[in-house]
């Protein structure tokens, strides 16, 4: 998928409304903060998470150099994260921010600045 560089009025944008959504939803908040800081200290693609979350194909995200018990662990996660009951709220934002990055709106879930991913080109 193609991804515009957003510039920083959209980046606000996506900041509020990851926060707006963590405020409206602390439990799937807290929840989806622990599955972007497992998937980054797991060094896996955000890609790949968003993969999961939305149920499209993976072949492109897919991890090659993992343990087949740690991406079960992780693939856990990520389903407890899917079964909240909140989940579709999840589902419309990243369906709202599609033409960013998946890892611009997932590092701002982990508190990044808009400021400091202005411009910049992240890996998904």
């Amino acid at each position: 998928m193609t991804h515009m560089v957003a510039g920083l009025n959209q980046l606000y944008k996506v900041k509020r409304d990851v926060d707006d959504l963590q405020r409206a939803y602390p439990d799937l908040g807290e929840q989806l903060v622990h599955v972007v800081s497992l998937t980054r200290q797991l060094q896996l693609k955000y890609g790949y998470m968003a993969s999961l979350i939305k149920n499209e194909e993976l072949p492109k995200y897919a991890p090659k150099f993992l343990r087949t018990s740690i991406l079960s662990l992780y693939q856990e996660e990520v389903q407890k994260l899917k079964e909240h009951p909140d989940i579709d709220e999840l589902k419309q934002l990243l369906k709202k921010y599609e033409n960013i990055s998946d890892s611009t709106v997932f590092l701002m879930i982990l508190g990044a600045k808009p400021e400091l991913l202005q411009g910049s080109v992240i890996m998904d």
